[in-house]
């Protein structure tokens, strides 16, 4: 019996060599990836498909008719896209806010929101700012895998129903989804692509 599971752990590092791996250290150690930081200004959600803006703060603060304007228009070689550092060959109208609300009541904690939003927190990361880390499974730092998150509030592109001159924001300081601002407030912007 000893004998027939030395050959099979021999069986599974000469496998594991073969498909590129160097050592059983490389399956054992390294973490599931989450997001994938593209090198050209962009991180992509692998489990969501959504394809992030890597600087969460480039487009500064406006209100909420500007802040989907100004990620319609974000695209590289575009003004936005220059200040964001992009490089990835998207052009305007292919970016967007994401979609964010609570299901019931005009707040709720992030964890129990709904929408693309909700996609970069999780109930790995339970402190400021609750955005999930590369791996997603501890909160960010600075570059992993996005830059410039700030503890404040970012516009998301769903417009209250119940009251119509207010939008869904996500409050990165306090950890919670709010319906009930008005639209006027100037708030974070941060664009995504893909996904819906």
């Amino acid at each position: 019996m000893k004998y027939a599971a030395c050959l099979f752990v021999a069986f599974a590092c000469v496998l594991l060599v073969s498909i590129g791996c160097s050592s059983t250290d490389d399956v054992i150690n390294t973490p599931p990836v989450r997001f994938v930081d593209n090198g050209n200004g962009t991180v992509t959600d692998t489990q969501m498909g959504l394809i992030w803006l890597k600087s969460a703060s480039c487009l500064g603060g406006k209100n909420w008719v500007d802040a989907n304007a100004a990620a319609a228009q974000l695209g590289e070689g575009t003004p936005g896209g220059i200040a964001c550092g992009l490089t990835d060959g998207s052009t305007a109208s292919q970016w967007r806010l994401p979609t964010l609300q609570c299901p019931s009541g005009q707040s709720c904690f992030m964890s129990d929101a709904t929408g693309e939003f909700n996609s970069i927190f999780g109930s790995a990361c339970s402190s400021a700012p609750y955005v999930l880390n590369t791996e997603g499974t501890g909160c960010w730092t600075e570059l992993h895998p996005f830059s410039g998150v700030h503890l404040g509030p970012y516009w998301s592109s769903t417009s209250n129903a119940d009251y119509p001159t207010n939008a869904w924001f996500a409050d990165l300081y306090y950890g919670i989804v709010v319906g009930n601002d008005s639209k006027t407030a100037p708030y974070l912007v941060w664009p995504v692509r893909g996904g819906q």
